[in-house]
């Protein structure tokens, strides 16, 4: 697949926009949405790496006052987190 620098962008948010739907769910989505994010480090730049971690953070945050959701999707949470804390985003000005 080709991708136009143009639309890297409107990539980039529509992924950010995917873990935001994911978080809290309690079904196949999170797996899924945390499994695709991870099949493209090369969109992860550091302002997309910065929002998901945030993000991520908030959720575990607001997962210690009220568990909302499975073990399962906590761990797959915690899994991409770390993923994403690896993810080298120096080379990732373009895709």
């Amino acid at each position: 697949m080709i991708i136009k620098d143009s639309d890297v962008r409107d990539l980039q948010d529509m992924i950010i926009s995917a873990l935001r739907y994911a978080l809290g769910r309690r079904t196949y989505i999170t797996s899924e949405t945390a499994e695709f994010i991870k099949r493209y480090p090369e969109l992860i730049d550091e302002r997309v790496k910065d929002v998901m971690l945030k993000d991520l953070e908030e959720y575990f945050q607001k997962r210690e006052s009220f568990k909302f959701d499975d073990e399962c999707d906590f761990n797959t949470w915690k899994n991409l987190y770390s993923w994403l804390e690896r993810v080298d985003t120096n080379e990732k000005d373009n895709v």
